[in-house]
């Protein structure tokens, strides 16, 4: 890294999770001595997010070793990495830590930073406002520092928990964590009680696993509205399985849906695996959702969304045997429905809840009660001082499900009258309603490489100027 290099262009990256820190080594790596990026992020250690900054050695990716590379053109990239700093015997369908992933991005970001002739800068701060000033992104940090920008991309990952209120509950309880990941939120948790985690996707999946690494030894219990638990993944990758959607395919929720349990059947006739036909439709997941219209995207959302994500987003094999072992021996209960009553006492917390199936009024006693109901899926309930900037500046505006921001083509936000901007771009969860699969790894480093080689594009141009002599420094 050559921190004295004049430059001419600087590209800002507000936030250093995954999405943010991939962006960052993939334009080191191709822009020159013309371009300065600086990477804004209020946590310690840039390229790990929640997600990946985690201590627990049972959260494990829910992806195989060797699909989850920070480097679109080199599949193989984490893979050698785990091997050399992890463990020789890695193999390329392996589930491992995720906490070592978090090293893995980290170490490629500096890497990127020890090689480019670029100028890189890190700031722990956060990004508050930002402004457009003589054709130029002015951004405001928490510090009070600005910094200008000619380009500047939104890179915030998974919005944080929604916070969640019940009939009866009071705003002074004590045994109802809304947010599960700061890291000292289920210290005070009754290791030997019982709890109630709402929601039963992978963020319930990680909190039980938590529990019982800090020695949990009550009952865990998971309410959620159908009751679904997250399908786990086969210990080798199941074989290919032909494309089957394509421009002829059905543009409705309820044809796609009939698409693909014929194709299930056929899978299940053959003997094949059904997860190599969710599997086949990964590399048109987002075409397939731009293909639908809104109102069908809405129905998909309302009536397929829960079934599509439990059969999508998987979990690994040992996790699988870890949940199936829970229910059998009774330690875990699945429970589908809603909660419609909430009383604490000194003692614990007395839930009552509608059963999704009978409709009937269930009761439940535990100690403590936790949202585990995953990221927030309302971009107008983030409490985020940068998104309600741009939202009440008009230099964003959600997409129409609110899931995020909405996009152009190339990320670009498109402001309040519906404009591309020129200056700020978005990447990952935050064009999940453009895009619907934009928060795992293969499609944000694909993204992340496209928007790389778009914003370097200039910064080429500059460089050869300052070879020529034409241009000064600023």
């Amino acid at each position: 890294m050559n921190e004295s290099s004049a430059f001419l262009s600087r590209l800002v990256i507000i936030g250093g999770g995954f999405s943010g820190a991939c962006l960052a080594a993939t334009l080191l790596r191709r822009c020159g001595p013309s371009m300065s990026v600086v990477l804004i992020e209020r946590e310690g250690y840039p390229g790990r997010g929640v997600a990946y900054s985690t201590e627990c050695s049972g959260h494990l990716l829910n992806v195989r070793v060797q699909n989850m590379s920070a480097i679109a053109d080199d599949p193989q990239h984490f893979l050698r990495w785990a091997r050399l700093h992890y463990d020789r015997r890695i193999e390329p369908h392996d589930y491992i830590p995720r906490r070592v992933f978090g090293r893995y991005v980290e170490s490629v970001l500096n890497e990127a930073c020890e090689a480019t002739a670029a100028r890189f800068e890190w700031k722990q701060d956060e990004a508050i406002a930002v402004a457009r000033t003589a054709g130029k992104a002015e951004i405001t940090l928490r510090s009070g520092e600005r910094i200008v920008a000619d380009k500047a991309v939104l890179a915030l990952g998974n919005f944080p928990p929604a916070s969640l209120r019940f009939p009866g509950q009071t705003r002074t309880g004590a045994r109802y964590i809304s947010n599960p990941w700061p890291a000292r939120a289920l210290h005070d948790v009754n290791l030997s009680g019982n709890v109630l985690l709402v929601g039963s996707g992978l963020t319930s999946i990680d909190v039980g696993i938590s529990l019982r690494e800090r020695g949990f030894k009550g009952k865990i219990h998971l309410l959620s509205r159908h009751g679904l638990l997250p399908q786990q993944h086969r210990s080798k990758a199941s074989e290919p399985w032909q494309v089957f959607w394509d421009h002829t395919s059905p543009r409705t929720a309820r044809g796609l849906l009939r698409l693909i349990r014929s194709q299930l059947r056929r899978a299940e006739y053959e003997h094949a695996d059904w997860r190599s036909v969710i599997d086949s439709l990964r590399p048109d997941a987002q075409k397939v959702w731009r293909s639908l219209p809104v109102q069908e995207q809405r129905r998909f959302l309302r009536h397929l969304r829960p079934y599509w994500d439990v059969h999508r987003h998987r979990v690994a094999p040992q996790i699988g045997t870890m949940l199936a072992a829970d229910l059998g021996e009774g330690t875990m209960e699945i429970h589908a429905g809603r909660i419609v009553e909430y009383a604490e006492d000194r003692e614990g917390v007395s839930v009552s809840y509608r059963d999704r199936h009978s409709a009937e009024i269930r009761p439940l006693r535990v100690h403590h009660v936790i949202s585990c109901t995953g990221p927030d899926s309302d971009v107008w309930r983030i409490d985020n001082p940068l998104l309600k900037n741009l939202l009440q500046e008009g230099l964003g505006r959600p997409d129409v499900f609110s899931l995020g921001l909405d996009t152009a083509e190339d990320g670009a936000l498109i402001d309040a009258y519906g404009v591309p901007s020129d200056l700020l771009y978005a990447l990952g969860p935050l064009r999940k309603g453009n895009l619907w699969e934009s928060t795992a790894v293969p499609e944000i480093r694909a993204q992340a490489a496209e928007l790389a080689l778009q914003l370097v594009s200039n910064a080429r141009e500059l460089d050869n100027a300052l070879t020529l002599g034409n241009l000064s420094p600023v």
